[in-house]
């Protein structure tokens, strides 16, 4: 019997030619090609159940995996047709797997009125990558499923910034077959960039070279290389696919801001408003966040329901605050918190909209433990996140875990070292040091920080506070001079109203700094 093409399991349907799993509506669902497989097995067994040797031999062939592969793929599987309980992809106690579910087969050859037409899905309006299987050369004998494996990883750690869409590995796998260039594949798949991999074997050893390309034209957007042994694979796996994801994340999006500023103004979209306001969000000037509230403004005129946006807003009017350019203190307070908590119940599963606003509600609102367990659920829905990382370390800062603080800018800074936000994170660095009294690292972290941005004004109240404790009297007088130009509506008052520090210690070490060196209780302005 010929072996079907098609098979319909109740509303979805497996197309074993593209090697996608599609919906009730035709449009795709992100599934790894092995968890296709297993399904795929199952469906042509009929409602047959399958031992566990069955689906291993079916789905991996002569690799040798745990059963905690199938049990991966069993899950996946699952997931993939909404079936969290095991209702429809059954488990049977020494018997195997089944599907219970209504199956029907068919082949393009043979004319079927009721197979649904399907439609190859829209690719949403943000940027887009394919990730298909990786090349293997040299001798991989058994371990091609590394190269798999590894493109599997990538697709799925990728997936969790929501304003990236990424194209499920088993369509990207598929084109890739009949393309001719990494690009093609790209522009058959309709993504605006394409990552191309490769993974050369030795007997005991592994190395893999990927390239991340701009389809439309093929211009590389990065490039890099990573070595492995395979006598601690999982580790090593795990460890290689982090990096490599965290590696892309922040360069697409520079080539997306880069993209949406070659735009004309007439055909700008929600998103292209929010990318426009990234460099002036991460200026940390008075100028370029003025810019970006306009523009993050713009966006949510163009969509209400944009909470990505909407965070990123709260996070600008705060800066406003922190640059000293908003004059009613508490109004401005109340704009922020109301767009940080309108962002999280409108999107609360979002790590990303998580992180701009949690730490916005330790600092305005005294909310310690909410802002921490809130950062905690973003940094487990994506560990990969160098900004996350940096906003995690500010909650801690000023949660006075100053440690905690030191170590999540650690892994920051090894995630993104060229962050447009490194200022940001050396004055929280500058912080953390501050309240573990290690004054002298706090005014080193605190001049690299200024150097960087020398309109932040946050590291400079850091710079003052360390100077005064380590007996630098006149250095501190003088920052704090310049703070106070930066600033002029800077005053002890002020500082106890917008930095709400957990323990009364920390503001209290924070304003002993400020007034000794000049600042007074109250503005004049």
């Amino acid at each position: 019997m010929d072996q079907p093409s098609h098979i319909g399991v109740d509303d979805f349907v497996l197309d074993a030619p593209s090697g996608r799993l599609l919906g009730p509506d035709g449009s795709e669902i992100a599934l790894r090609p092995k968890a296709f497989d297993l399904l795929f097995a199952l469906a042509k067994a009929n409602g047959t159940p399958l031992s566990k040797a069955d689906l291993l031999s079916a789905v991996w062939g002569n690799v040798n995996v745990t059963e905690d592969s199938l049990f991966q793929a069993v899950r996946d599987a699952r997931r993939a047709i909404g079936d969290p309980k095991g209702a429809r992809l059954r488990s049977l106690p020494r018997r195997g797997y089944m599907l219970d579910a209504a199956i029907k087969t068919w082949s393009p050859q043979a004319a079927q009125p009721t197979a649904p037409i399907v439609h190859p899905p829209a690719i949403p309006d943000r940027p887009s990558i394919a990730v298909p299987p990786f090349r293997t050369l040299g001798a991989a004998g058994d371990r091609g499923y590394i190269a798999e494996g590894i493109a599997e990883e990538i697709s799925g750690v990728l997936s969790r910034f929501s304003w990236l869409f990424v194209r499920a590995t088993a369509s990207a796998a598929a084109v890739a077959r009949n393309a001719g260039s990494p690009t093609e594949t790209g522009r058959s798949l309709g993504v605006r960039y394409i990552l191309d991999g490769s993974v050369t074997f030795t007997p005991s050893t592994f190395v893999v070279r990927c390239r991340l390309l701009e389809t439309a034209n093929g211009g590389y957007v990065w490039q890099g290389r990573f070595d492995g042994s395979e006598t601690d694979l999982m580790t090593l796996y795990d460890k290689m696919t982090s990096e490599i994801a965290a590696a892309l994340e922040p360069r697409i999006l520079r080539a997306e801001i880069e993209r949406a500023q070659r735009r004309g103004t007439s055909d700008l979209t929600a998103f292209d408003f929010y990318l426009r306001a990234l460099p002036g969000y991460f200026s940390r000037s008075r100028a370029g966040n003025g810019d970006a509230i306009r523009l993050l403004e713009a966006a949510l005129e163009h969509d209400q329901h944009f909470h990505l946006a909407r965070a990123l807003l709260s996070r600008c009017v705060a800066t406003t605050l922190w640059l000293g350019v908003e004059a009613d203190t508490a109004a401005a307070v109340d704009r922020a918190l109301t767009l940080a908590r309108d962002a999280l119940r409108g999107d609360g599963a979002d790590p990303q909209i998580i992180s701009l606003t949690s730490h916005l509600l330790a600092l305005f609102a005294n909310e310690h433990d909410e802002a921490e367990i809130l950062i905690g659920k973003s940094l487990q829905l994506n560990a990969n996140s160098a900004e996350s990382w940096r906003l995690a370390a500010w909650i801690a800062t000023f949660g006075g875990e100053s440690d905690l603080a030191l170590q999540r800018l650690d892994v920051c800074e090894q995630l993104d070292p060229i962050s447009p936000l490194l200022a940001d994170a050396h004055s929280c660095r500058a912080g953390a040091l501050l309240f573990a009294r290690r004054f002298e690292d706090a005014i080193t972290a605190a001049r690299r920080s200024i150097a960087v941005a020398p309109q932040a004004t946050t590291p400079r109240r850091f710079l003052v506070s360390a100077l005064h404790h380590v007996g630098a009297f006149d250095d501190a007088k003088t920052e704090l001079q310049q703070l106070m130009k930066l600033q002029p509506n800077s005053s002890l008052t002020r500082s106890r109203l917008l930095n709400r520090y957990r323990h009364q210690w920390m503001t209290d070490l924070v304003v002993e700094g400020l007034g000794q060196s000049g600042m007074p209780e109250v503005s004049a302005q």
